[in-house]
């Protein structure tokens, strides 16, 4: 197998973290309790990689102009301005290097990108044996200002619930057709993704907070991000995503920043904070939310 497919893994106790800097620079798997929770593309797991003919890898969704590789990544938003319809190659699937490294965090950087002038540097840091945190900071390289939104994208096997809480439960469509897998419940919205059918939605995201229950008799995995504050904008006008594909058995969790025009030399940084609770414990934890019990009862 290639050095592209080299993996590092940070772990403490029954939580192992797998890294791919070779292709995009990915958190490629959380393993917990001896349970894989991120989606691999076993299709191109392995292949040689030549990063001018990315088009020609095999895939069971020809209507995206990109490699599904799997695990989790930065991508940049918003998706209009990609060429071709396909995020940036040398941010998606070039390799990043590895600058610094130790037994509780891993940073990585890709190059410059020649079509948007921008890098991405992510630092994946074990914080405890339940939890982690994800920062990307995006650089501006260029000699113009761009739009410039990050944007998290987290493949998870299916079946999958992923949950938020809503004053006024509510969703978008973006694409597809998702009302059967949609439903609120009091003050949350629940997405189940139980099957193949491909569609996405735009959610609000007041308090910072995502819920994925990852398969039926899995654990359950906490996200917080900064609450959206006044004024805030986002490339795709919601702070989080939902994406359910219609070809593999995964779906995507996708939390974005605020949008702004990054200046040239300007950086612009985006912080999540994950946590993964057994059921044992997910009753008892201070959520934060409105009301916890009859969410995560939501989420079963």
């Amino acid at each position: 197998m290639s050095e592209r497919w080299s993996v590092l893994h940070l772990q403490q106790n029954n939580l192992r973290l797998t890294l791919l800097p070779g292709i995009g620079g990915r958190l490629w798997d959380v393993n917990f309790q001896g349970r894989s929770l991120l989606f691999q593309n076993t299709d191109l797991d392995g292949l040689e990689v030549d990063d001018t003919r990315l088009t020609d890898l095999p895939t069971r969704s020809p209507q995206f102009a990109f490699p599904l590789w799997g695990g989790e990544k930065t991508w940049i938003a918003p998706d209009a301005s990609w060429v071709n319809g396909a995020p940036f190659p040398v941010l998606d699937s070039g390799a990043y290097q590895i600058t610094s490294r130790s037994r509780t965090h891993i940073d990585m950087t890709s190059a410059v990108c020649p079509t948007c002038h921008l890098s991405v540097s992510r630092r994946i840091t074990l914080t405890s044996a339940e939890s982690w945190g994800i920062e990307h900071i995006v650089a501006n390289h260029g000699a113009s200002s761009r739009l410039t939104g990050i944007w998290s994208v987290m493949m998870l096997n299916t079946p999958a619930k992923i949950g938020v809480e809503l004053e006024d439960p509510a969703f978008y469509p973006v694409f597809g057709s998702a009302e059967e897998m949609i439903a609120t419940h009091g003050k949350s919205t629940v997405v189940d993704c139980n099957r193949q059918k491909e569609f996405k939605v735009g959610l609000p995201n007041p308090n910072g907070r995502t819920l994925v229950r990852c398969g039926p008799d899995g654990p359950l995995l906490m996200c917080s991000v900064p609450e959206p504050q006044q004024g805030d904008q986002f490339a795709h006008d919601y702070p989080f995503e939902v994406f359910n594909s219609g070809d593999y058995a995964y779906c995507e969790a996708e939390w974005h920043s605020p949008a702004r025009d990054l200046a040239p030399n300007e950086t612009l940084s985006f912080r999540q904070m994950f946590r993964v609770l057994a059921d044992e414990d997910a009753s008892q934890m201070p959520l934060g939310l409105t009301n916890n019990q009859e969410f995560l009862s939501c989420m079963s």
